[in-house]
């Protein structure tokens, strides 16, 4: 077992001379073999080796026989040995989340305390084998696709996985022929933790079904790597013509998007919620197919997605973002001409002029006339709201989200569009068009102009209408 541990090492280039590694040590089986190796490899290779050993506050005497082991351990041999103590159960309450997650965390927490503090080049893990079949399991089951179901990777630095080449059963065998004994861990045999009972309950039956499952299934997570490493490189030649960042999220193109295959699709996808979301442990492979076919779907349509965020169809795009449709909803400001307001970031002057010849008037996007006499009600600055319409060409009354529909203007900005209001005909759909009822015409006596300023400056564009 020796020479292949350490030949899948230098295969997978997990350490080198003059290196710190950081191996955790609970003092069990895994965790003491790894170890003892890595210090027999550590004299005879240039590399330094310390140990981690965190009590988890949970098994009382047992806890503190298996520090006590720990510390002997690593006495013997000169290793120095960090101990850590924790309260998981007061973690996993204070979190409501389970003891195996919130165990998880605190171990990880503690390995990057100790990498930080530069104590550290490499974490080294005892998982092997078997924990890799089990967690192919888990992944299965939970639907995590293709990434949870290649298992835990040999090499994801800081973290190095040494045994995920060998089985449970030959680590124990190579401990006894050493003479090395180790601890138990008694919750290793409760059924109420979900990774034990894949482990008793299934892993141990496929290999009584079928002897050599683990070993199979730990040949089909290293093809499956591989598969995704080709798959990421594919991603890689496309991210950067199809995804665009946004204040408020990630904005994927449709038009690039569509054209990819659908494995690449849900690669491009998952990552991008990655990123939004700081990782992806709550995203499961349903989330993934569910944002790929909103591509495929009604313009407008959105999605809810784990830890608040949201998937939205644009015309153009779709859009991942955080917290759709919560946006803060500004007041309503009544305009007197002859005053400068300030709303939503822009700046509008409105001005009253006589009109005793109508000349011909600016095409212009920022800066809009109006018959002033044809405006019944008060004046009003504001976003859209339930009964707005506008009036077109030939007195055609349209509703305003019809209109919003037309023009192709995505769902989540709609809320975001300034209106100029009388009552709920609306004048002046900023950027887009006025109602035909307010153009000036011949008739027109009373001009209103109103000038749209944004950042400070007068902006002005040809008009789509």
């Amino acid at each position: 077992m020796k020479r292949k541990v350490y030949e899948y090492m230098e295969c997978w280039k997990m350490v080198s001379f003059g290196m710190t590694v950081l191996a955790g040590f609970s003092g069990g089986a895994d965790s003491t073999a790894l170890l003892e190796l890595l210090w027999e490899y550590g004299r005879e290779h240039g590399i330094r080796v310390r140990a981690l050993h965190v009590n988890h506050g949970i098994r009382g005497d047992e806890a503190e026989r298996d520090e006590a082991f720990c510390e002997e351990f690593c006495r013997a041999r000169e290793i120095p040995l960090t101990i850590i103590r924790k309260d998981v159960p007061g973690l996993a309450k204070q979190r409501g989340i389970g003891m195996e997650e919130a165990g998880r965390l605190v171990r990880y927490a503690a390995f990057e305390q100790e990498i930080q503090k530069g104590g550290a080049d490499r974490a080294a893990l005892a998982h092997h084998r078997d924990d890799q079949a089990e967690t192919m399991l888990f992944h299965l089951m939970r639907g995590t696709g293709l990434r949870g179901l290649r298992g835990m990777e040999p090499v994801r630095l800081p973290y190095i996985r040494p045994f995920l080449c060998v089985e449970r059963q030959e680590i124990e065998a190579w401990l006894r022929e050493q003479g090395i004994g180790w601890v138990e861990d008694s919750t290793n045999q409760e059924l109420a933790y979900t990774r034990n009972r894949i482990r008793h309950q299934i892993v141990a039956g496929m290999e009584a079904i079928r002897p050599g499952s683990v070993r199979r299934m730990a040949e089909t997570a290293k093809q499956l790597l591989e598969i995704e490493g080709y798959l990421e490189e594919e991603l890689e030649k496309r991210w950067e013509g199809s995804v665009r960042r946004r204040e408020d999220g990630l904005e994927i193109l449709l038009e690039p998007f569509i054209r990819m295959h659908p494995a690449i699709q849900k690669l491009l996808v998952r990552k991008c919620m990655v990123q939004l979301m700081g990782g992806g442990r709550d995203l499961e492979a349903v989330h993934i197919e569910q944002v790929c076919a909103l591509a495929e779907g009604r313009r407008g349509s959105r999605l809810t997605l784990p830890g608040g965020y949201f998937a939205v169809l644009g015309y153009e795009e779709l859009l991942l973002k955080k917290g759709y449709g919560q946006e803060k909803k500004e007041e309503e400001v009544y305009c007197v001409p002859g005053e400068e307001y300030h709303y939503m970031g822009a700046y509008f002057c409105l001005q009253v002029e006589k009109c005793d010849k109508i000349g011909k008037i600016p095409v212009n996007c920022y800066t809009k006339w109006f018959d002033y006499d044809k405006i019944k009600n008060s004046l009003v600055l504001r976003t859209r709201r339930p009964g707005d319409y506008l009036e077109l060409s030939g007195g055609i009354r349209k509703k305003l989200k019809d209109f919003f529909i037309d023009c192709k203007v995505p769902r989540e900005e709609r809320s975001r569009r300034i209106l100029l209001a009388d009552g709920s005909h609306i004048l002046w759909v900023t950027g887009l068009r006025i109602s035909e009822n307010y153009k000036v015409t011949e008739q027109t006596r009373t001009i209103l102009k109103v000038q749209m300023k944004e950042n400070g400056g007068t902006e002005d564009g040809e008009a789509p209408y």
